[in-house]
């Protein structure tokens, strides 16, 4: 009589586990990492690690003497310096649905952004928010910012 229970609870947490990894919208991926790197991801802080998935809303944070690159689906490079944050709030590459989405939230830090597919057939739906203000319409583009933090 037991094993059927325990069979139904095991149905039960896997639907409720795949439910939850099918939400989640993998975008790209780490490139590589040296020091420390993180990810905050629905609410938990995990260690970042080359070759690992990165998914809509995570968040990326360096420590200070940590440095990342990140390879988004549409073949946008992001790189971070130490004691940096990125919050990857938006992103939709649909060219067979002419769906293009992109917005991004640079906190402190230092960062190179080199312009993939998305800047090359929608640079209107590219959006990068800064400490400074608003960065948009970004056309094949490339650039390193950098952003003190609160010191």
């Amino acid at each position: 009589m037991k094993k059927p229970v325990v069979y139904i609870i095991m149905l039960l947490l896997w639907g409720l586990l795949n439910t939850s990894f099918a939400d989640m919208q993998h975008i790209g991926k780490i490139k590589g990492t040296n020091g420390i790197v993180s990810i905050q991801r629905s609410g938990k802080m995990i260690p970042a690690f080359p070759h690992m998935k990165v998914y809509l809303n995570d968040i990326l944070i360096t420590g200070s003497n940590g440095v990342v690159g990140i390879l988004l689906e549409d073949n946008t490079l992001l790189s971070m310096g130490s004691m940096s944050r990125l919050a990857l709030d938006k992103f939709d590459f649909s060219p067979a649905d002419n769906k293009y989405a992109l917005q991004l939230r640079m906190g402190q830090g230092t960062f190179v952004y080199l312009s993939g597919l998305m800047g090359k057939l929608a640079p209107h739906a590219v959006k990068i928010e800064t400490p400074s203000g608003t960065i948009s319409m970004l056309k094949e583009t490339n650039f390193m910012a950098r952003f003190p933090g609160d010191e």
